[in-house]
């Protein structure tokens, strides 16, 4: 099956859950929180039910606003939510839009269900201008817990998902032509919401423990200094 095929078929797949996708509106907030202003044009690589989009047009009424999302239905939703921005189908792999196009480009717990999370990485890359921000997020194998919820979890997504180490991503990032400017954990160290806000006051004072929560957010910008790695 061509690339084609197997993007129409993870499409239907995606489709089959679109309604369980999604988090909870603390999560989005603390992405928020990476950068101070949002302004010009922003992309949400797979949107999903455009949850994120929705925060943005919140934060930033007159940035011009973007998504893609592989399922229909995901695009259908996010569209009904954000009538104000453009969404389409499309594959995180192969970005339909121009170099250099977005001040923003944010790719939030989708890189851990790609088949080549370097080529999104490339990808996200190539459509950030020069001096813009690339906020991403992914799950954390060095979670605190992440031996247990590895026991009892139930995979729900069609690709699975992956648990990156934190010198996983950031050798990723850095192949990829970004440099890290911030970091921090989310979810959870130990105790989920409300008790997390307890966690992340905890992490201020001993700022490692971001690395052992759930999910490690990062801010990142293009590094001049350091060559891409050939794109795959």
């Amino acid at each position: 099956m061509n690339e084609s095929g197997i993007g129409t078929v993870l499409g239907k797949e995606y489709d089959r859950i679109a309604g369980t996708i999604g988090r909870e509106d603390a999560f989005y907030e603390r992405i928020l929180a990476l950068h101070s202003t949002y302004y010009g044009k922003i992309l949400d690589i797979a949107c999903g039910p455009g949850l994120l989009l929705k925060k943005l047009s919140d934060a930033a009424p007159r940035a011009q606003l973007f998504g893609i999302d592989i399922s229909p239905k995901l695009c259908e939703i996010a569209k009904e939510r954000n009538p104000e921005a453009e969404i389409q189908v499309g594959d995180a792999e192969s970005l339909p839009y121009a170099d250099e196009t977005f001040d923003f480009v944010f790719m939030t717990e989708t890189l851990a269900h790609l088949p080549r999370p370097s080529k999104a990485l490339s990808e996200a890359h190539r459509v950030l201008k020069p001096t813009g921000i690339f906020i991403l997020t992914v799950p954390n194998r060095d979670w605190l817990r992440y031996e247990f919820y590895e026991r009892m979890r139930k995979e729900k997504f069609p690709t699975g998902t992956h648990y990156f180490r934190f010198k996983e991503i950031e050798s990723l990032l850095r192949g990829s032509g970004f440099r890290i400017t911030r970091y921090m954990g989310s979810d959870n160290l130990y105790y989920y919401e409300p008790y997390h806000r307890y966690e992340q006051m905890l992490a201020f004072f001993l700022p490692f423990l971001h690395k052992r929560m759930k999910r490690l957010l990062f801010k990142c910008q293009k590094d001049v200094q350091t060559p891409m790695l050939g794109r795959q």
